[in-house]
């Protein structure tokens, strides 16, 4: 008789763990916080606008920008599948591309956790040799490349559009940065950069003392965990073919900014928008997404909302419409998406784990 394939301890079927009290508090408090900047965004709407602003939407304009998103997660899928292949020769597209969908459901669930699941997606896929410390390993080299993309793109804009857009990041980021005793984002660079000392201090004292940690069994757990994770990260450096990684990422990057350009066009109140704004909007809109809290919900709506009426000078009626619809549709694309891949996975997963006679 043939028994389940494989055995791993990130089994996805193993029985279920009781929540611990800080998994619980730490999930109501993100819901709270999404709660509280839904209430931000939408108070003192004026309801008739809002529902003028859907009435005027051009939806075939937002079906087209439905069709990138989804385009945006095969190609991050690819360039994932380029850093898995580090790991597994047998690495395939199927199974990063539901791991890429299962994850961003997962994180309407919980925030951040989809990394984490689609680690274990990739890990259970057939035949896999990939572990799931080697996984996350790859994705903190994706992540950190998307992180340096839209840095770069920011310092970028920053540079060619402070004219245009110099007084809003005054406002919002610098003034706002400033503390009741006059505290300056000054001292928020001098933290972050301590921060990153006292980290690279830590990994270089566990470098140096590695033998003597190992004699332990717990260190020795830990420093297998790192190796792999190590494994993952340095991944993105053995590809022979570097060049593709890099033209995925611009590409990645490229069906962000077609999905912005074409929201705004699906809204006649935003006709006379062009590039520059759609990319200033989907830099504001990933700064949304990127606030932990379960799928952007909330944050996106405030921090795009707040750009539009800012800088723009919109109503914050036409700002919430453009915000809510632009969210809503790509949510129900990471849906749809998640959930079929989810369905796809466990069916397949079943089929490989069920005895035979």
């Amino acid at each position: 008789m043939q028994t389940n394939r494989n055995p791993h301890p990130t089994d996805l079927r193993s029985p279920r763990k009781r929540l611990s009290a800080k998994s619980v508090i730490v999930y109501l408090a993100m819901l709270v916080l999404t709660i509280a900047l839904l209430y931000l965004s939408f108070r003192g709407v004026k309801w008739d606008e809002f529902a003028d602003g859907l009435s005027n939407c051009r939806w075939e304009w937002i079906a087209l920008s439905m069709g990138f998103g989804v385009a945006g997660f095969a190609i991050r899928a690819l360039r994932w599948k380029m850093l898995l292949l580090q790991l597994d020769k047998k690495a395939s597209f199927i199974s990063a591309y539901q791991g890429v969908t299962i994850g961003n459901l997962a994180n309407f669930a919980l925030p951040r956790v989809g990394e984490i699941v689609r680690c274990g997606v990739a890990s259970k896929a057939k035949k896999s040799d990939i572990t799931i410390e080697g996984a996350i390993g790859t994705v903190i080299v994706e992540r950190t490349w998307d992180l340096l993309c839209l840095v770069i793109l920011s310092v970028l804009f920053v540079f060619f559009s402070w004219n245009k857009f110099g007084e809003f990041i005054k406002a919002q980021i610098f003034n706002t940065s400033r503390s009741a005793d006059g505290t300056s984002a000054v001292w928020l660079v001098v933290m972050l950069t301590a921060a990153v000392i006292l980290a690279v201090a830590f990994i270089v004292s566990i470098y140096a003392y590695r033998k003597k940690i190992e004699k332990w069994k717990l260190g020795a757990k830990l420093l297998g965990f790192c190796r792999k994770l190590w494994d993952g990260i340095t991944a993105a450096f053995r590809m022979k073919n570097k060049s593709a990684f890099f033209i995925l990422t611009i590409l990645l990057w490229g069906s962000f900014l077609v999905t912005s350009v074409c929201t705004i066009k699906a809204f006649p109140a935003f006709a006379g928008l062009n590039w520059s704004d759609a990319l200033f909007l989907m830099i504001a809109g990933s700064l949304g997404w990127a606030v932990p809290v379960q799928g952007g919900i909330g944050s996106y709506h405030f921090i795009v909302s707040l750009a539009l009426v800012q800088v723009y000078a919109t109503t914050q009626s036409d700002g919430l419409v453009f915000a809510t619809i632009s969210h809503e549709s790509q949510a129900v694309v990471m849906i749809l998406c998640g959930a079929v891949s989810l369905i796809h996975f466990l069916l397949k997963n079943r089929t490989l784990t069920k005895p035979t006679e």
